[in-house]
């Protein structure tokens, strides 16, 4: 297990590397979509883009991590994901949601396939549809709030509407931690929301930028953690967070940020307790 953490440690530097080795044309900027929240859109057949992410949350402190998602369009309807974790700075007890849907949750490796099951056109320009992710994930640490961590699975749905100048998404999801060592992570349902908004002036093809913002929503319920087969009545939670986040495209590059901060949190610990959720992310479509 220590070769695995050491090997995944030097891929995590490799990866970010990569995109700016190999600039080459891109076929098209499929796939981007709110930052924290569920959303539909795929890439198309054949096309692959990247994202360099930083996020941070504070508690009674803040972590720093660091992300590298790749996504691949293997057809128009199904996208594959892969997201690598690289902890900038850590806290004794790092929050137990996924922080982004997209990915894994708090230093965990991911993998995934987004599968559009339902699309139709009401209008020109116009998308009602609906998408199914799955993914599984192990983690980068033995140990996540001094609690061993396993493997998980994750699943969502998400049904939406995209226009030219307005978006709108609702989805679920449930990710399960497996035992390991006797301790069990809490496991996460969340159901999240979005809305956005592409003014007219922004509605142009390249050379000219195109931004969107969003209001987006997380609802999350945590589960109780389990150490040494006893389950621990104090540590489960429900959090909910709203906040804005924008998008802007310019050719080959997307550039998007959002900030989310909690609407009401109940929990037994104090020092826990998330007072804001953020994200910047640098894309890269090949």
């Amino acid at each position: 297990m220590n070769l695995f953490f050491s090997i995944t440690k030097h891929i995590k530097y490799i990866l970010i590397l990569v995109p700016f080795l190999y600039m080459i044309n891109a076929n098209g900027q499929g796939g981007h979509g709110p930052v924290f929240t569920l959303a539909t859109p795929t890439l198309g057949q054949g096309e692959l883009s990247f994202d360099a992410m930083v996020m941070t949350t504070k508690q009674n402190e803040s972590a720093w991590m660091l992300r590298q998602n790749w996504h691949y369009g293997l057809t128009e309807d199904i996208q594959l994901n892969f997201s690598v974790p690289t902890t900038l700075k850590r806290i004794a007890n790092p929050p137990q949601g996924r922080l982004g849907t997209m990915m894994g949750s708090y230093g965990d490796l991911e993998i995934s396939g987004l599968f559009r099951v339902f699309k139709t056109y009401p209008a020109i320009g116009q998308r009602f549809e609906s998408t199914l992710l799955l993914g599984t994930s192990v983690p980068t640490e033995s140990k996540r709030g001094g609690i061993t961590v396993g493997p998980s699975i994750h699943a969502a749905t998400v049904t939406g509407y995209a226009s030219r100048s307005f978006y709108a998404w609702a989805g679920t999801g449930y990710q399960h931690y497996f035992k390991k060592n006797n301790d069990q992570l809490g496991n996460i349902f969340y159901i999240t929301g979005v809305v956005g908004y592409r003014p007219a002036f922004f509605q142009h093809d390249y050379p000219k930028p195109d931004w969107r913002i969003f209001l987006e929503s997380v609802t999350e319920w945590v589960g109780n953690n389990t150490v040494d087969n006893i389950e621990n009545k104090n540590t489960d939670l429900v959090r909910t967070l709203l906040g804005p986040s924008v998008l802007g495209l310019y050719g080959k590059w997307g550039l998007s940020a959002g900030i989310l901060f909690p609407l009401d949190l109940t929990t037994t610990k104090t020092d826990e307790l998330e007072l804001f959720r953020s994200s910047f992310v640098l894309s890269y479509w090949f």
